[in-house]
């Protein structure tokens, strides 16, 4: 827990467009001698009414295929990253102070932008240039692999938190005057007084593993995938395989109709020798384009996002949990903890947890599992990666027969999410893989 909850605020600073203490996020942890636990600071509908809502679309281009978000300060629901990592760390060990310090020091100093890092920033440059502070923490302009970024007004905000072991009220007072009714924002006062919950997480037995997601949205949409896939054994033909693996997706989208999700994410998985496992999905949508003064905090855009509003925006009840699909997942193989995994990756979230999942659960490395060529689909749209298939002609025509249209990528595509993975294997071996799609990285300790 210690490592998950210092390695979401580290987050903050390495990936800030993906995460950010203006987000949200939810943990899945199972440790020893306890019960599995579901820590979930995702938020619920604000109840802020203004006359003229700061709140406009924003078309990213991801090359093979375009999304349209809503940004602007009426976009934004209430921050829970902060107390819900104070939460999650009243499960570890060490003091607050410690868990930060990372973080801090990296504020500070400044975070080195990777490759992926960069075109990160290059894909949600619409949104940064919406605001001076946004492109001032950006540098001052588009940044590229090899600039280093710091935030001293983050640095101090997150040691801040840790002298008082609480999210600092100054804060919450910043976040209410930039966001609130008076400047276009849907936040009140009430609103920023939501806490996180926690409770046990989903789970789902196959047969030696037992699984355990997040109690949202997500975790219920891949229990959908997993059962499909699990149902039949698989296809020897390759292009067959893909094709089954694209319906189970569909059926996920299929079954996520009266509540989706989506958003730009990042993730954490962690296993530890004494047999604990922590997996932690942080998420700021794609941004709003605002900061909040005086904080170096960027705040979500989780109002605009298409799936989490089925119905249209600014259409949920105030005070209604947000549907997210998140999810922050632990694998039992035999009743021990075995593995922790998760993925960024918006509406594909679903898709690729459960492919990791499913070829792991049925041998495969997990080093191979998570740079596998994966598949999405949803309604008559598939999107599958070419890169790495035996006959990919014979996969694009076995696609196309069931569904009207195809998106190809070439390659392993930031589109697909980044699913990073720890797993222990039964001889006590430790194995851990982070996504080349998104930047991942592996220490072991």
């Amino acid at each position: 827990m210690d490592a998950a909850v210092a390695g979401a605020f580290a987050a903050f600073v390495a990936e800030p467009l993906l995460a950010s203490a203006g987000g949200a996020g939810m943990l899945t942890a199972a440790l020893p001698g306890r019960r599995p636990v579901c820590v979930d600071f995702f938020p619920s509908a604000p109840s802020g009414q203004p006359a003229a809502p700061d709140f406009f679309e924003v078309v990213i281009d991801f090359g093979s295929t375009t999304q349209g978000f809503h940004v602007g300060r009426g976009s934004v629901a209430a921050p829970l990253a902060l107390p819900g990592l104070i939460e999650a760390a009243r499960h570890g060990v060490l003091p607050l102070t410690e868990l930060v310090s990372p973080a801090v020091r990296m504020a500070r100093e400044g975070a080195t932008l990777g490759p992926e890092g960069a075109h990160v920033f290059s894909l949600l440059w619409p949104i940064q240039t919406l605001s001076e502070e946004a492109i001032a923490l950006a540098g001052g302009g588009l940044p590229a692999a090899g600039d280093t970024l710091t935030n001293p007004d983050l640095a101090d905000l997150l040691e801040e938190l840790g002298r008082l072991g609480e999210t600092p009220p100054r804060f919450f007072d910043a976040v209410l005057e930039g966001f609130g009714p008076d400047v276009g924002g849907m936040l009140t006062a009430a609103d920023l007084e939501a806490t996180p919950r926690t409770g046990a997480p989903r789970q789902l037995r196959l047969g030696d593993w037992a699984v355990l997601t997040s109690s949202r949205v997500g975790g219920a949409l891949v229990e959908v995938i997993l059962g499909a896939l699990s149902g039949a054994d698989p296809e020897p033909d390759e292009a067959a395989e893909v094709l089954r693996v694209a319906e189970a997706c569909r059926a996920g989208h299929a079954a996520r109709a009266a509540a989706s999700a989506r958003g730009s994410t990042t993730h954490v998985s962690v296993l530890d020798a004494a047999g604990g496992a922590a997996s932690v999905t942080l998420t700021n949508g794609e941004g709003c384009g605002q900061v909040a003064r005086g904080t170096g905090v960027q705040l979500n855009n989780f109002l605009g996002e298409e799936d989490l509003n089925p119905a249209g925006f600014h259409r949920h009840a105030p005070g209604t949990p947000l549907p997210t699909m998140i999810a922050p997942t632990v694998g039992l193989h035999h009743g021990r903890p075995a593995m922790a995994l998760g993925s960024g990756g918006s509406n594909r979230i679903r898709s690729v947890v459960s492919q990791v999942l499913y070829r792991v659960m049925r041998g495969e490395p997990v080093e191979h599992a998570v740079v596998a060529p994966r598949v999405h689909a949803e309604t008559d749209h598939a999107w599958v990666e070419l890169v790495e298939r035996t006959d990919p002609d014979a996969v694009l025509a076995a696609l196309r027969s069931r569904f009207g249209v195809v998106h190809p990528f070439p390659g392993r595509a930031f589109y697909f999410g980044g699913v990073h993975a720890a797993l222990i294997d039964a001889e006590g071996r430790a194995h851990a893989a982070g996504d080349p799609r998104r930047g991942g990285a592996v220490a072991y300790a």
